[in-house]
């Protein structure tokens, strides 16, 4: 399911804002912005925009351009706002066009929790989507002659000649690492209390999936091997090593022999994790060349294993996991929790980005981005 960068949500909440006479905080879902002081009463509706989404260059936004649209976390008077609330009527200034029936401040036909990013032209600020994106670009706007053209109907062909070529299809098995934050489960804490979640250390970088598949071949095709090694970035399967940090990690640490001395009789194993260093969001951990913390190590029936248990185990291969923080219960607001994610990185000498709290029995896992780490960095 695509994410909602702009939907129709409620104000939970309005508190005033220390020695701040204009603006007032604003709880949306679980998230605290910064709005005009009574443009808004608790329980209206609004439309909220996410950060990390880019907004059009239209004049409603015209006080995000020297952000380059961007939403962007930011602190005013000591308050952190994260995102945009706006009222309803943004929907009819901006796009008047099939909305000339509508009387002033009749919205009565929109209803909470309505996805609105297509509708007001939103988009994701993602570098490293845009970059996975860019390098398929590259590799369909080659030229092929006549002849590649024509030898390309042949899969025999196009099996020994497209192996550069990255996939656009992630490989079906393998489910993508991507949590959404806990400002989206603004219930979370009050729904899972007493329940015992661990809290590992976030961490700014690229996401890599590398894979172990066995390889059902038929009799007759002996010279296949008995494994497919799988390289993926976050959303591209790299089907030909090549001098991405993709490749250069599973290089650095022989990942494919690690898994295959621990694929046992599964069918298939998947470790993913977070690659840092050089060329990577700005090397905020100072590395030299790349490093690799593993998050995730999966079986069938795609199942975690234990992070204390699998952590000792990559350790004899040079492999190391990502911090572990603690092991406890949740905190009772999602203000407490976003004060738990603040402190340093047990990587380098910087704020750490955050954490991601995980329940492997119950499935549950959502992240927990630490505000200083946004200001810090203008994120």
């Amino acid at each position: 399911m695509d994410r909602k960068l702009a939907s129709v949500q409620k104000i939970i909440k309005l508190e005033p804002i220390p020695n701040a006479d204009s603006i007032e905080k604003a709880t949306v879902l679980g998230w605290e912005c910064v709005v005009k002081k009574g443009e808004f009463k608790e329980g209206d509706l609004c439309v909220y925009i996410e950060v990390d989404s880019i907004v059009p260059d239209l004049p409603d936004f015209e006080f995000l351009r020297d952000r380059k649209f961007r939403v962007r976390t930011i602190k005013l008077r000591k308050q952190v706002s994260q995102g945009l609330v706006m009222p309803l009527s943004i929907i009819k200034g901006l796009y008047p066009i099939g909305f000339e029936h509508i009387k002033k401040e009749d919205y009565s036909y929109i209803k909470e929790g309505e996805d609105l990013t297509e509708l007001l032209k939103i988009k994701k600020y993602d570098p490293e989507g845009d970059a996975e994106r860019a390098m398929i670009e590259r590799t369909e706007s080659i030229k092929r002659s006549r002849v590649d053209k024509f030898f390309r109907r042949y899969e025999w062909y196009r099996h020994i000649f497209s192996k550069n070529k990255p996939s656009k299809r992630f490989p079906h098995f393998i489910h993508k690492t991507d949590e959404d934050r806990i400002q989206l489960f603004p219930h979370i804490c009050e729904k899972e209390k007493g329940v015992t979640f661990l809290y590992t250390e976030k961490i700014d970088g690229q996401s890599a999936t590398y894979a172990l598949l066995k390889n059902r071949k038929r009799y007759w095709e002996i010279w296949k091997p008995e494994y497919l090694f799988i390289v993926c970035s976050r959303n591209i399967h790299l089907r030909r090593p090549d001098n991405s940090s993709y490749w250069r990690i599973a290089k650095q640490y022989k990942i494919e022999e690690v898994l295959k001395s621990l694929i046992l009789k599964d069918e298939f194993i998947i470790l993913q994790g977070e690659i840092i260093g050089e060329g990577i969001r700005d090397n905020k951990y100072k590395i030299k060349g790349v490093d690799f913390y593993a998050f995730n190590l999966i079986r069938p029936p795609y199942t975690h294993s234990m992070p204390n248990v699998i952590s000792s185990i990559l350790e004899v291969y040079g492999i190391k996991w990502v911090p572990i923080l603690s092991s406890c219960c949740l905190k009772d607001s999602i203000p407490e929790m976003v004060d738990f994610s603040k402190g340093k990185s047990l990587i380098a000498d910087t704020p750490r980005e955050g954490i991601v709290v995980r329940n492997y029995k119950k499935g549950l896992s959502f992240k927990v981005i630490n505000p200083d780490f946004l200001l810090h960095y203008g994120e």
